[in-house]
C-alpha cells in the first residue's frame, strides 16, 4: 500500500465543521499564563456570575482606554 494511501491522502477532503453561531466574524485571541492567573479568573467569572470571555474583553477593554483607543472588543 502507498504511503499517501496510509496517510488518508487519496481519500475526499471533508468538509470543514461549521462554527457555532457565536463565533462567526471572530479569531481566536490566546497567551499562556500561570494555572493560578486562569484559576482566579475562573473564580472571578463565577463570582461575578459571567464568563472568563466578558472578563477577558473588559480586561481588552481597559487596556484600549489605557492607551487612548476605542474601547472594541465584546465577550
Amino acid at each position: 500500500m502507498r504511503l499517501a494511501a496510509k496517510r488518508g491522502r487519496d481519500a475526499a477532503p471533508s468538509p470543514k465543521s461549521a462554527l457555532k453561531p457565536s463565533r462567526v466574524g471572530r479569531v481566536q485571541l490566546s497567551s499562556w499564563q500561570v494555572p493560578d492567573a486562569v484559576r482566579q479568573l475562573r473564580i472571578l467569572a463565577a463570582e461575578e456570575g459571567t464568563s472568563m470571555q466578558a472578563l477577558m474583553a473588559d480586561a481588552l477593554n481597559l487596556l484600549f482606554a489605557k492607551h487612548g483607543k476605542p474601547r472594541i472588543a465584546e465577550p
